[in-house]
């Protein structure tokens, strides 16, 4: 069992480190837990490495950390936060920290690199002088292929630093916080959709598929780590380039007119994507603009005239030109060739494979295949946004 003197320290920990982390923003360990008999339970036991936590011992030789324990090994009265909120609001983490992302790429190469290395000492020498693979862990000088071979192993074998697995939205979390990183060295790689990253795409999405979030013990759902704020944050949303586009499009279209799988958005057209003005009946010169899709028909409803209820629709955001989905989708329809504009069988165009920002043509006159439309899906059913609305939604439980 735990002794008193531990709970002790341990809500000590609880009261003194967790509203500090909050106040700088340092959230470092980004799961939802709930306090039972003093110590941390979730469905995941999930501890991103910090090295700043590394090196404090406490008396008995135990880190100090908060070991997020796996669940059920503590039983008691359940408590809650001294405010009475519950504590998912306060742990999971609320931006990107790309160093976070550089620890687990590093912990995750050293370890790599020592498992290469004994392979190497079993092995004969190979005939030539090949360099023996090594993976650098400074993320910045790896070279395009060694990052994506290393990304794609790291799908399958990152691990926390108690060895834990980490669930698959805490991983696509990482990997948004080495984008950013990447971003803010110099880098211009995006590694979730140029050509040369298919392999870490392809196994991205083998761990993202049919994500669902898990439901607590004590019956909450942990929300995503991955938020919508993030992917704007690391340039995976808004009118970066051509791929970023075309995902900033279909994340509108999964938010807002609840298209939230491939089916539902191969059935997506050019021609069933319209614009809407409405007049403000108070002003005249008031208008408000937006793009509808009509819900799919039912049979008797095909010869009456449309209501607005058959719709979903997108609003514009003026005071976000950047953000706003009426103004990206105008990007959109500029940057694609005049022969797509009327199709009713296709809406997201394949990126030209080089484009520069004042290209005239970013798209090419060939749809994205459904494998395509698949994969980028799946990163964004994840985000935790969209997931509120899957959970609200009455054909959810299809």
């Amino acid at each position: 069992g735990i002794s008193t003197a531990q709970l002790v320290q341990q809500e000590e920990i609880v009261q003194t480190l967790l509203p500090a982390q909050f106040m700088n923003g340092n959230i470092h360990i980004p799961v939802a837990v709930q306090t039972v008999g003093g110590t941390y339970n979730t469905t995941q036991s999930v501890h991103i490495w910090d090295p700043s936590h590394q090196q404090s011992q406490g008396e008995d030789g135990q880190e100090q950390q908060l070991h997020l324990f796996p669940s059920g090994s503590a039983q008691g009265q359940v408590e809650t936060e001294a405010d009475g909120q519950a504590p998912t609001e306060i742990l999971v983490p609320i931006s990107l920290k790309p160093e976070e992302g550089l620890e687990v790429w590093r912990f995750w190469a050293k370890k790599k690199n020592d498992e290469l290395s004994k392979q190497e000492q079993t092995k004969l020498a190979p005939i030539g002088r090949r360099q023996p693979l090594r993976f650098q862990e400074d993320l910045v000088s790896s070279a395009v292929a060694e990052l994506n071979l290393g990304l794609s192993l790291m799908t399958q074998e990152a691990r926390g630093a108690e060895e834990e697995e980490l669930a698959p939205d805490v991983l696509y979390y990482v990997f948004l916080c080495i984008q950013k990183y990447l971003y803010e060295n110099e880098r211009v790689d995006d590694i979730f959709s140029d050509p040369y990253y298919t392999r870490f795409c392809e196994s991205l999405h083998k761990l993202l598929h049919g994500w669902k979030p898990s439901i607590h013990p004590l019956g909450y759902i942990i929300p995503s780590h991955v938020t919508e704020e993030m992917l704007w944050e690391c340039k995976q949303l808004g009118a970066h380039s051509p791929s970023t586009l075309l995902t900033t499009l279909m994340y509108f279209n999964t938010k807002y007119f609840r298209l939230i799988t491939p089916e539902h958005h191969m059935r997506v057209a050019f021609s069933k994507v319209l614009r809407h003005s409405r007049k403000n009946p108070t002003n005249a010169k008031d208008k408000a603009t937006s793009i509808r899709l009509l819900k799919v028909q039912s049979q008797h409803s095909s010869g009456q005239k449309g209501t607005d209820d058959m719709y979903e629709e997108q609003i514009e955001d003026p005071e976000n030109p950047l953000r706003c989905p009426i103004k990206l989708y105008d990007f959109y329809l500029f940057k694609c060739p005049q022969s797509v504009k009327g199709r009713s069988d296709a809406y997201y165009m394949t990126p030209e494979p080089v484009v520069a920002p004042n290209s005239p043509m970013w798209y090419s006159s060939q749809p994205l295949s459904s494998q395509q439309v698949e994969q980028m899906l799946s990163r964004i059913i994840v985000v935790r946004e969209i997931q509120e609305i899957i959970g609200t939604a009455p054909e959810s439980s299809s």
